[in-house]
């Protein structure tokens, strides 16, 4: 079974970092997740750190500043090549907290332990960058309801081969191979809490960037060509009315509590129904012969933009 190491940064993300640590300790073991605190304050969050570094998480508390959280991509990279001499593993993996790895399997998608540890088999002896195509993003006001975004994508990358890891985890490079390998895993984003929660979420973000109560300072903001958490600060524009309606003109998936790879999926046009890996083949044998990576993947991708029926 491949050995993973987890590294995420966080400040006072409380039933998140919660949420995130059962997940992936139940996945790879206290013993291989290293959160780097970002100058928490929020008591709970505090006590889930403390209480969590006792069971053998390594926590970082000196990384507590906001040019820390905006420079993250090199401390990341310095914490992976230290695990380099340190620790014999198998992949390194840098993620959000709101982040939760699962995998797409024959039959939909999964975040059962075993398929996701399969899928890390399969990579090892890899020595490009591995990139994570598809990426889903939960729907406002729908809880278990995600929407790929398709051109987001994230990455990770084998033991021993890091170059460079991006602050936002997008593109990690690999110092062996200057090339990158899709997989087929995803991550349930768990990004949109309610309206206010996610609003108070972003300005925590990028305080100290620009006067994030003040929309004509936004706006202005994001006039300076690459300028530091610009997505964040875009979505700070974004109205109540918008947010609750982000993805009515995407497909969506929900996806089941626990190890089930039964999903549902709809979009626009598309009734509510139980996902059919066999059925979608059987319409699409193109999909089987030429796309490797999964047929919901493929759906949730391409099919549904190329509006291509779940069934003959």
């Amino acid at each position: 079974m491949a050995i993973v190491r987890v590294v995420m940064m966080q400040r006072d993300e409380g039933t998140a970092l919660a949420r995130w640590i059962t997940h992936y300790a139940w996945l790879f073991g206290f013993e291989n997740l290293t959160i780097l605190d970002n100058g928490s304050v929020d008591p709970q969050t505090l006590s889930i750190l403390d209480a969590v570094e006792k069971q053998g998480v390594t926590v970082r508390r000196d990384l507590n500043q906001s040019h820390d959280f905006h420079r993250k991509g090199g401390h990341l990279t310095r914490i992976i090549q230290g695990w380099d001499g340190l620790y014999n593993y198998d992949f390194a993996l840098p993620v959000d907290c709101d982040e939760l790895l699962a995998v797409f399997t024959e039959d939909g998608l999964s975040l059962d332990k075993t398929a996701i540890h399969e899928a890390f088999d399969a990579l090892k002896g890899t020595d490009c960058a591995l990139r994570i195509d598809t990426s889903l993003f939960n729907v406002p006001g729908r809880p278990g309801w995600y929407a790929p975004i398709r051109h987001f994508h994230k990455g990770f990358v084998a033991a021993k081969t890091i170059s460079i890891c991006d602050d936002g985890q997008h593109e990690p490079r690999s110092a062996v191979r200057d090339e990158f390998k899709s997989t087929a895993f995803t991550y349930l984003h768990n990004h949109h809490l309610p309206y206010t929660d996610w609003r108070e979420r972003l300005k925590n973000k990028v305080s100290g960037l620009v006067d994030v109560n003040d929309d004509a300072a936004l706006r202005a903001y994001l006039t300076q060509p690459h300028a530091e958490g610009a997505h964040a600060v875009e979505a700070l524009l974004v109205t109540p009315e918008e947010y609750m309606h982000l993805y009515d003109d995407s497909v969506r998936v929900f996806v089941g509590v626990g190890s089930t790879p039964i999903t549902f999926v709809e979009g626009p046009e598309v009734k509510t129904t139980v996902w059919n890996t066999d059925a979608y083949l059987a319409a699409h044998p193109d999909v089987k012969q030429h796309y490797t990576i999964g047929a919901l993947q493929h759906y949730l991708r391409d099919g549904f933009r190329e509006k291509r029926p779940l069934t003959a």
